[in-house]
């Protein structure tokens, strides 16, 4: 993954993969903390390639990082906390993945993210992300997740004893316009 330019004398290299869908790159400012098992985490790091528009939808953006002093920080990232804020005027992002490599032990840590991020959130990501909801290490964002989900797809009962449907279905998981007369061409 290290083959790009610039990422040669870099202790990390972080790879963040925004999401191929409609409105999903950001023009916010983004940071991320990298965590070891031990309870020791980086300080802010500013995701940021001067001159170029990064985060763009369907775009992996490379951030070599050359300088990391962090006492006792192991190397092993476990976790990844990440946010963005609210600037710039298409502020939304969907975050595919975040990938994190160690130059010198040649380890990759990679963060499955799949989902929006809300602005001055942060947000908590394990390595491989994956846990049933009772050994979920941030329960409380998994909850807070949940609930919101829970207001965008509120559901209803169209035919009576009918199975329940969704009353709006969310703009961002609607076909496109040309899928559906792809549809109706087939058809």
């Amino acid at each position: 993954m290290g083959a790009c330019l610039g990422v040669q004398n870099a202790q990390f290299v972080i790879y963040v993969k925004t999401g191929d869908k409609k409105h999903a790159g950001t023009d916010a400012n983004v940071k991320i903390k990298l965590h070891d098992k031990n309870g020791n985490n980086t300080d802010d790091l500013v995701l940021d390639n001067f001159f170029r528009n990064d985060f763009e939808s369907g775009q992996l953006d490379v951030f070599p990082i050359k300088d990391l002093k962090i006492k006792n920080f192991d190397g092993h990232v476990c976790r990844v906390e990440f946010w963005r804020d609210n600037a710039g005027l298409g502020a939304d992002w969907y975050v595919d993945k975040i990938v994190v490599e160690n130059r010198k032990t040649n380890d990759i840590y990679i963060f499955p993210v799949f989902r929006w991020i809300r602005p001055d959130y942060h947000y908590l990501i394990e390595h491989l992300d994956t846990s049933l909801p009772q050994c979920d290490p941030h329960p409380d964002q998994r909850k807070e997740e949940l609930e919101a989900k829970r207001e965008v797809y509120q559901t209803a009962q169209k035919v009576p004893n009918g199975p329940a449907q969704i009353k709006v279905m969310p703009a961002d998981e609607a076909f496109s316009f040309d899928y559906k007369w792809d549809i109706v061409k087939t058809k």
